[in-house]
């Protein structure tokens, strides 16, 4: 037994050690051609960088031309070497004109497949519309489905069998170690077929990490099988400690590639392996005590405490199971309604009305059945339906389990910088920044309505107002890029400080919906402003596209504030060009009318490809340095 408890606090520590190296699913980050782009030219190349690598064997980013979706690129899909986590696909020399990136990411972490699709424009046509392309990841096959709920059981089985003749009841006599023998047998082929299945499930691209540790899962219900099947000199506790050591191995290989896996924080890895134990010693423990002591005829005061002591036990594994499911759902969930708005809820919702079902049969056992059977009362009967309707309900939590496992969670990773949801009138509406720096952004509101997302809406607008300081209100419009998606671009929020963005979704026959976000604007939210001091002033300067190229025209922005804050009207700002070529001082334009106070715009032509440095002054008072990169 002592054995048996090192063994689970080693597997443990190892979880919580593995669990510091996963990462997220593979989302989005950016790309080059950045979305939304205008170009004067064809690229070279199209990239896109993920969140996490991904397997190029899976991947694929195929730029189609609009409208006619022909693919237009050279199909040399591949990992770049000079940019982490970055797909590449070589382009021919393109015509003017929209056209769509439609880019597969397979992830190497946890082998879950995302996509999307993002638009660029070659020249001065329309942006292409995004097609509805179906939710990010697709939904798990039927054969995934049954792998997953096979593999559990298997596990299931094992832990709970292993645990129980350990701690619980050993077997008295060779017809129950018998049973015992069988149900470890087949926890074992359960748990290597259901596994054979999900591995099955990925096809030829699986990627080699998720492979492995699918192989070593199989592998420990081989194990659990040969404990138990292969001549060894060694006692029946040994075995059994083979065996529940395989089960707790093959729980450790199912968290890592689980959506516990997908996050930076080694404790929801190490949470969720102590979920699994915990739901295992419970349901495998139900199903053993149905095959082991209901079947060996025991008097009635035997079998009441082991009922008695296996009720225990169970309550403990009860406690951690809520106390593990409930941390892990508060970072999965973003409201209360996904529980029923999210297939990832509805299936989540589905596992804790069984659980409650399930945890009122055990008290059955523990207040009724137990203490009947412990006073020499005829209970084995009722005792036995009981049990029986247990196992059959833990069938449908291992089915729940599977579609949770295999579903993306509400809250799963995904690049932006800033992404709140909040929901209005049965309307969810959320709003997703690139960036949180300030300069121009991209802002990105997603209206859904339960399951389906809103398409619909007559308008969605965007407006825009400090908490700081009196910048005025600015509107964006948003205009419809893909189902229940709505995008709009621009700089209101130029200055650094505290934003509230306020959501306003028109939707027919029904008042406007308004969602009110608070926007922290900072430095450090990885975007292409810069800050310039030149006291007592300091100017967030950012370009304007972010990405310029060479020989088109481009702007500089500038928001010119005082050591306060508050914006400056009235200067004269003007700058002069160092880099490749020679570039005549141009004088800043003040529009404060229509970009609001404090806002100068320098009108640049055209520029050659290369590092720029422009020098810039306001008045008399001293000069500041910007770099500016522009691209071929």
């Amino acid at each position: 037994m002592l054995r048996s408890a090192l063994v689970a606090l080693a597997v443990i520590a190892a979880v919580a050690l593995a669990g510091s190296t996963a990462l997220g699913h593979a989302a989005y980050v950016r790309s080059n051609p950045a979305s939304d782009a205008r170009l004067v030219r064809s690229p070279a190349e199209v990239r896109v960088t993920f969140s996490e690598p991904p397997d190029p064997r899976g991947s694929d980013v195929a730029v189609l031309a609009s409208p006619a979706g022909v693919r237009a690129d050279r199909g040399d899909v591949r990992l770049a070497t000079d940019e982490a986590n970055t797909l590449i696909v070589g382009l021919p020399p393109l015509a003017e004109g929209g056209y769509l990136v439609s880019w597969t990411a397979l992830s190497t972490v946890d082998g879950h497949e995302t996509r999307g699709t993002f638009a660029f424009v070659i020249g001065s046509g329309p942006l292409p519309a995004i097609p509805d392309v179906g939710p990010a990841s697709p939904p798990p096959g039927a054969v995934e489905l049954a792998g997953r709920a096979l593999s559990f059981a298997g596990i299931a089985f094992v832990i709970g069998g292993a645990f129980f003749a350990l701690f619980i009841r050993r077997p008295a006599d060779e017809a129950e170690r018998r049973r015992e023998r069988r149900l470890a047998i087949a926890g074992g082929a359960l748990l290597a077929g259901g596994t054979l299945f999900v591995l099955l499930s990925y096809g030829a691209t699986v990627p080699d990490r998720v492979r492995l540790f699918l192989l070593l899962r199989a592998g420990a219900g081989l194990v659990a099988i040969g404990a138990h099947t292969l001549p060894m000199r060694i006692d029946v506790d040994t075995r059994r400690e083979i065996a529940g050591f395989s089960g707790l191995a093959a729980g450790l290989w199912a968290t890592l590639v689980s959506h516990a896996a997908a996050s930076s924080e080694p404790r929801f890895v190490a949470l969720d392996f102590i979920h699994v134990i915990a739901v295992s010693v419970w349901s495998g423990g139900v199903l053993a005590l149905l095959v082991l002591p209901l079947r060996a005829r025991l008097e009635p005061a035997a079998l009441g405490a082991t009922v008695w002591r296996f009720s225990l036990s169970a309550l403990v594994a009860v406690a951690v199971l809520v106390s593990t499911g409930v941390l892990q759902a508060l970072d999965r969930l973003v409201l209360l309604e996904d529980l029923y708005e999210t297939p990832y809820g509805i299936a989540l919702l589905a596992k804790v009305v069984l659980l409650a079902a399930l945890l009122a049969l055990g008290a059955l056992n523990l207040l009724v059945w137990g203490p009947r059977l412990r006073a020499g009362v005829a209970a084995r009967s009722g005792l036995l339906r009981g049990v029986a309707l247990e196992t059959g309900m833990f069938a449908l939590v291992l089915a729940a389990t599977a579609f949770l496992t295999a579903l993306p969670p509400p809250a799963q990773a995904n690049a932006a910088a800033f992404d709140e949801t909040q929901r209005v009138g049965g309307v969810r509406i959320e709003l997703l920044m690139p960036t949180t720096s300030p300069g121009r952004n991209r802002f990105v509101v997603r209206v859904t309505q339960g399951l389906a997302p809103v398409t619909n809406a007559e308008r969605v607008a965007l407006r825009f107002t400090m908490v700081e300081h009196d910048m005025g209100e600015q509107e964006l419009i948003a205009t419809p890029r893909a189902a229940g998606e709505y995008v709009a671009e621009g700089s209101p929020t130029a200055m650094l400080g505290t934003w509230k963005v306020q959501a306003i979704v028109r939707l027919p026959g029904r008042p406007d919906l308004r969602a009110l976000f608070t926007v922290p604007i900072n430095d450090t939210g990885g975007g292409l402003a810069q800050v310039v001091s030149i006291p007592p002033y300091n100017l967030i300067v950012f370009s304007d596209p972010s990405q310029p190229q060479a020989g088109a025209p481009l702007a500089v922005n500038v928001v010119l504030v005082d050591a306060k804050g508050d914006p400056v009207l009235g200067q004269r700002v003007s700058a002069s060009f160092s880099g490749p070529a020679a570039q005549t001082p141009i004088t800043a334009i003040e529009d404060r009318a229509t970009l609001g106070p404090g806002r100068y715009r320098i009108e640049i032509p055209a520029l050659q490809a290369g590092t720029w440095t422009l020098t810039l002054a306001v008045g008399s008072e001293g000069s500041g340095t910007y770099t500016l990169e522009v691209g071929r």
